[in-house]
């Protein structure tokens, strides 16, 4: 089972990745000789492309979360993701701010697994959710949006840091055998945050490949959630992706 979830998550990637390769290898090969023909010279007179760090990069990959569990006062429920990584496909856009340091976005996307168990006591005297009363098997979409801020790079083995900050969606909540919705709202947006450390390895001047592991958490909605139950909840992560500059 564990090797067709890789296989599914791994499938768009790779074609994601062989795309942008081949977008890359075009423009390095093409843009003298269209440049040439512009300025009416040959592309023997053009001088030198500079090398440096590119304007833009984009990064597809795989990421492993692991997330702590999450007190949901919609359901009145406690939801269980488990100690096994849910997988999730991951992109990002950055754009280079000087050196080896870029501004961008990510964007991520899973359907996972998560036990939702009762609480103890209920906040309402009638659950909202009759299609898992008494607890159940479920599954949810889980969406992630990010800005990002991230250093490091360079040709060989490098360290890197990032910084992100921005949303964790749960979406289409339902039980995973007949799936029968629960809850009256059809996603939760929690606000979301973490750190990643990690190492990378550049190929070139403009593909490297990168592993990293964060460290974040985030918060829940409140709403009839009892006092004596958190919002936040904690998550790891470890990211492997492709980056490709252009």
């Amino acid at each position: 089972m564990l090797q067709r979830s890789l296989s599914r998550v791994l499938r768009p990637t790779g074609l994601a990745a062989l795309f942008a390769a081949a977008f890359v290898l075009a423009t390095t090969r093409y843009a003298p000789v269209a440049g040439a023909q512009i300025r009416g010279r040959s592309p023997t007179s053009m001088p030198p492309r500079q090398s440096g760090a590119p304007g833009w990069w984009f990064s597809g990959g795989a990421s492993g979360v692991v997330l702590g569990n999450i007190n949901d006062g919609q359901s009145q429920s406690t939801w269980s993701f488990g100690n096994d990584p849910l997988w999730q496909l991951r992109a990002s856009l950055e754009k280079v701010l000087e050196g080896r340091s870029t501004l961008g976005v990510t964007a991520g996307y899973g359907m996972v697994d998560v036990t939702l168990t009762p609480f103890a006591d209920a906040a309402v005297p009638e659950r909202p959710d009759a299609a898992c009363l008494n607890g159940c098997e479920a599954q949810v979409e889980l969406w992630t949006a990010m800005g990002q801020f991230r250093s490091g790079g360079g040709p060989g083995f490098h360290s890197v840091f990032e910084a992100q900050g921005g949303v964790t969606v749960f979406r289409n909540l339902r039980t995973r055998g007949d799936a029968l919705h629960i809850g009256s709202k059809t996603q939760q947006i929690d606000l979301s945050g973490a750190l990643g450390f990690g190492v990378g390895y550049g190929l070139s001047n403009g593909f490297d490949v990168a592993i990293v592991q964060d460290f974040g958490m985030g918060w829940h909605s409140k709403t009839d959630l009892p006092s004596s139950l958190e919002r936040t909840w904690r998550m790891r992560n470890t990211r492997a992706s492709l980056r490709f500059a252009f």
